[in-house]
């Protein structure tokens, strides 16, 4: 691909206008392509969750077992990661991401072909390898198009696929099951089947697509491409803390750390919300095809959420303090839902929690990615993701243990309510520390 040269004279105070321009024009290229690999690669990970509403009977799972499946995948997803993010700071965007969205929807379709927990365990570990690197990626693709003032809201954009996916697949996965039967398949596996071949066929579109920094963005005008340069040099220069760093130097740094240590708790959330509540409004007495309707309602009020915060968090400019607020707010929702019994007040727990953790998730990957610069950023951001990626490997896990032992969710949730209390605080030690940098 042609990289066009920057004239450094040309960057002067920009009109309004070609700031507008600009941005609108790389939003539009970028945002909707990024938002559905996103959109899939949750539905990929999800449909586990309805899977299992026939999966765990043909398979002989318990729901130990069934946290390991869910967990097992995260866990190979952060062995890969900072391996994965360095090689798309070297290679780009367009081949590592591409990459990454072929091989997952090769890996879903395969879990089609399940024989018990182990292969089920196997494919879900393969299908966290080939996802390896998508979001902190992604992550560092933005901070390389979009400058840091509009970076709360179009990670947050590419954040609205999370909950959107889950009320996708929470729709259509109860109909997709009826298919049970068809062609002597199972529904579970045509689950697996029919959400897979989309990515591979996005990844494609993707290699003739993308375009991996603004100096190759022969589809800006000249004046909006110098503008965009110049603006992301000037935040980079901004970045003074770790801009001179190595790589090395700069993932062993106490406040790298600790972004990571948040990004767990954030994590916790994000793997407690979807996993089991199928199989929880299925206790109720639903057929599938309502579990699907009422499992859509928590992330439609998550997505509202996440709106509204990212949009006031830019407007006010303020992080640290959104995100310590909205990791407490969803701390009471699991706290909720783990002392309900109600069927109502079980969906109103999951709807306080969806917005809590939608809006830690949009509001807080601003915080390192102003932190690092862009020689650091491949192996911190991959790291700090990879650390998160351990407390979605390991709360599973944790959940459907204490659901085997006790016959209830209570234990399992009161745990993920501690882990994002402790991560509430750590997001302000953070803020406190990097006042003191």
């Amino acid at each position: 691909m042609t990289e066009v040269v920057m004239d450094k004279a040309a960057i002067t105070t920009a009109d309004p206008e070609i700031e507008r321009s600009t941005i609108r024009k790389v939003a539009l290229r970028l945002m909707w392509f990024v938002m559905a690999m996103y959109f899939l690669a949750i539905l990929d990970r999800g449909n586990i969750s309805f899977a299992a509403l026939q999966m765990n009977k043909e398979l002989g799972l318990n729901a130990e077992k069934f946290g390991i499946a869910v967990g097992i995948m995260y866990f190979t997803y952060s062995i890969f990661e900072i391996p994965s993010n360095l090689i798309l700071s070297k290679y780009g965007a367009r081949v590592t991401l591409t990459r990454i969205a072929i091989l997952w929807g090769i890996a879903t379709v395969l879990m089609a072909f399940t024989q018990g927990p182990l292969s089920l365990y196997a494919f879900r570990g393969f299908l966290g390898f080939a996802e390896s690197g998508l979001f902190p990626g992604v992550m560092l693709l933005l901070s390389l198009w979009f400058p840091f003032s509009y970076r709360a809201r179009y990670n947050a954009m590419f954040n609205y696929a999370v909950p959107i996916s889950y009320i996708f697949a929470s729709l259509i996965s109860g109909a997709i099951l009826e298919l049970n039967g068809v062609f002597g398949i199972s529904g579970w596996k045509w689950l697996f089947i029919l959400e897979g071949l989309p990515p591979v066929i996005l990844g494609i579109v993707g290699i003739f697509y993308l375009t991996d920094r603004p100096q190759q963005a022969s589809w800006l005008s000249t004046a909006q491409r110098n503008w965009l340069i110049g603006a992301l040099e000037r935040d980079a220069k901004a970045t003074g803390v770790v801009h001179a760093e190595g790589v090395l130097r700069t993932i062993t740094k106490p406040m790298v750390l600790l972004f990571g240590l948040c990004n767990f708790g954030l994590f916790c959330g994000l793997a407690s919300l979807f996993p089991w509540l199928p199989q929880i409004i299925k206790s109720f007495g639903l057929p599938n095809s309502q579990v699907g309707f009422v499992t859509a309602i928590p992330p439609v009020a998550g997505l509202i959420g996440m709106i509204a915060l990212s949009r006031h968090s830019d407007h006010v400019g303020e992080r640290f303090y959104y995100a310590a607020m909205t990791f407490v707010i969803a701390a009471a929702g699991f706290a909720i839902a783990a002392f309900s019994t109600s069927p109502v007040w079980i969906i109103i727990g999951f709807m306080v929690a969806n917005v809590g953790v939608y809006g830690t998730q949009a509001v807080f990957w601003t915080i390192p990615q102003s932190y690092m610069s862009r020689q650091s950023a491949p192996g911190a951001i991959g790291l700090v993701s990879t650390i998160g990626s351990i407390g979605g490997a390991t709360i599973p896990i944790v959940i459907g243990r204490a659901k085997d032992a006790s016959g209830s969710f209570t234990i399992g949730f009161l745990v993920v309510t501690g882990v994002l209390l402790v991560a509430a605080t750590l997001v302000l030690i953070a803020r406190t520390q990097l006042v003191k940098e």
